[in-house]
Formats: C-alpha cells, structure tokens, sequence
C-alpha cells in the first residue's frame, strides 16, 4: 500500500507524518489532536509547549480508554442535549414572534 504524508504544525512545530492510512484519515486524526492541544492551552495559558503536549496526550489516551470501555466520551451526549435544547429554545421563541395573519379563516 502506498504511504501517504500529512505536513502539520503544532506548538509551532512542523511535522511529516507517514501512513498507510488515507489522507481524509490523517486530516481527522490531526485535526483532534489539533483540538486538544487548543483546549488544553485555553485552561492553561502559562504552561509551556511541552506540558501543553503531555497534558493534551493525556486527554487523548483517556478518551481512548473510555472508548474502550464503552463509556461515554466528555462532551458528546451532553453536547447533543445542549444543542437540541437551544434549538427547540430558538424554535419556541421564533414561534411566539410570529404574528398569525388574521384574514385567515379559522376552523372551529
């Protein structure tokens, strides 16, 4: 199989990554890790490239874990609720803005 290469940085820090993987995959791969690192620099501001790295590692390995053992990943049941909640919220108060046209015949 062909080994395929993904050019990414983070910390800024270039890498190569080589993979039989496909490249939709890679870019999956790094944009969670990506995304990890971001949440991990938005709680600590002050720590520096290294432990921002072993601190997203870890919350790598924790939701593999958690995969693993078929618990639920942080943010994903609860995240759905929340978004479901704001738009039957937005639903609701879009409704009660609607002014219903009174030439309308109505039924009994």
């Amino acid at each position: 199989m062909e080994k395929r290469q993904l050019r990414i940085e983070v910390l800024g820090t270039s890498f190569t990554i080589q993979s039989d993987e496909s490249a939709e995959h890679l870019a999956r791969l790094s944009a969670y890790v990506k995304a990890k690192i971001e949440e991990v620099k938005g709680r600590y501001t002050f720590a520096d490239p290294l432990t921002i790295a072993v601190l997203a590692a870890l919350n790598i390995a924790d939701d593999m874990f958690k995969s693993r053992e078929g618990k639920e990943l942080p943010g994903t049941g609860e995240e759905i609720s929340n978004v479901a909640e704001r738009l039957l919220n937005r639903m609701d108060e879009e409704l009660l803005d609607h002014t219903p046209i009174d030439d309308e015949p109505h039924i009994p």
